[in-house]
């Protein structure tokens, strides 16, 4: 074992501790990569908080420049027995929902409240492929498939590495469940489930407080989505795409904006905010409907915001939802 392993493995033995960070973020200076290095810790200032907003906004500001330049987070993750990469999600407290003064904000989005992660989790670094769904179920529901109904859109593509779409929520929890049961996954003691509501925005901000963990806005050169924000030349697909084609956030996680939106395991409920505040609380809601959060590859940019919120009956079917996965494991 190297000595960026052996970190790694420190952290994942325990995320909370500050200590294997701080000595792995040394470890990439010596290695020759300051900007990796800048980019964890960075990363570890946003999830202790920052000192007054101006400061947490500076902090931001130097993450995101980063990111645009190229630097690659260096995260702890593991790969499990389809192949699929998931990324650590360290433990932290944030700000769930939006300011009342974002664009585009919807009443459903607030009043923020303080949302505790107070356990780490592992979350899929991009969206359930549609190989990954083929492996765990035997079939593909797809559009954007050689057999689906958009088959004309994707020729000569591998749509393997595209997201699995057109897939209900029950199917997506079924999925979970037969992950769940194979062998290999049984003896690593591993299993899966959707995320909630506040495991996925707390994700996809990644420490940052903007509506885009990009920033305030949206391109499509960041992500598949239809109409972008701050963008005079649009460049839309008009259809799904390879997940991972779009750069991460700083937690290493891809797709978070745009190309599917995805299935958390919560219900959805009009002033479930107000509750929460009041309550102390978070997590799934009760209700006929279902949360999904993202956007997609056919909805204007202000839906992929962090905050923002959608949702569709268990049972819905849509060319423009799929799903990432939740793994939990011993360690953790």
């Amino acid at each position: 074992m190297n000595m960026e392993e052996a970190l790694l493995q420190a952290i994942h033995e325990a995320p909370a501790d500050e200590s294997p960070w701080r000595v792995l973020g040394d470890w990439l200076e010596d290695q020759g990569a300051p900007e990796r290095a800048e980019l964890l810790r960075l990363s570890l200032a946003l999830r202790r908080e920052a000192e007054g907003p101006a400061a947490r906004q500076v902090l931001e500001g130097r993450l995101r420049a980063l990111l645009a330049a190229g630097a690659r987070p260096c995260v702890p993750g593991l790969v499990n027995s389809i192949g699929m990469p998931l990324v650590l999600v360290p433990p932290g407290t944030f700000l769930m929902g939006s300011p009342d003064d974002e664009p585009d904000r919807s009443l459903d989005e607030g009043p923020q409240y303080e949302v505790t992660i107070a356990r780490p989790f592992y979350l899929g670094a991009h969206p359930i492929t549609q190989r990954q769904y083929q492996e765990v179920v035997g079939s593909n529901p797809s559009c954007f498939s050689p057999g689906g109904d958009g088959k004309g859109r994707v020729q000569a593509l591998d749509t393997g590495a595209f997201p699995v779409e057109s897939v209900s929520w029950e199917e997506a929890v079924t999925f979970c469940a037969k992950l769940s049961g194979r062998r290999h996954e049984r003896s690593a003691g591993r299993s899966y489930r959707l995320p909630t509501e506040a495991e996925w925005e707390y994700a996809c901000r990644a420490g940052t407080t903007t509506p885009f963990h990009f920033g305030p806005s949206l391109t499509t050169r960041q992500a598949n989505v239809e109409e972008p924000s701050g963008e005079a030349q649009a460049t839309s697909l008009k259809r799904t795409t390879t997940v991972g084609s779009y750069p991460p956030n700083a937690w290493g996680l891809y797709d978070m904006h745009g190309n599917v939106d995805e299935w958390c395991c919560d219900g959805y409920v009009r002033g479930y905010y107000d509750r929460c505040r009041a309550q102390g609380s978070q997590g799934p809601g009760r209700g006929d409907w279902r949360v999904v959060r993202g956007g997609s590859w056919l909805y204007r940019a202000a839906s992929s915001r962090a905050a923002c919120r959608g949702c569709f009956r268990p049972e819905d079917r849509r060319v423009v939802v799929g799903f990432r996965v939740v793994c939990v494991t011993g360690p953790i």
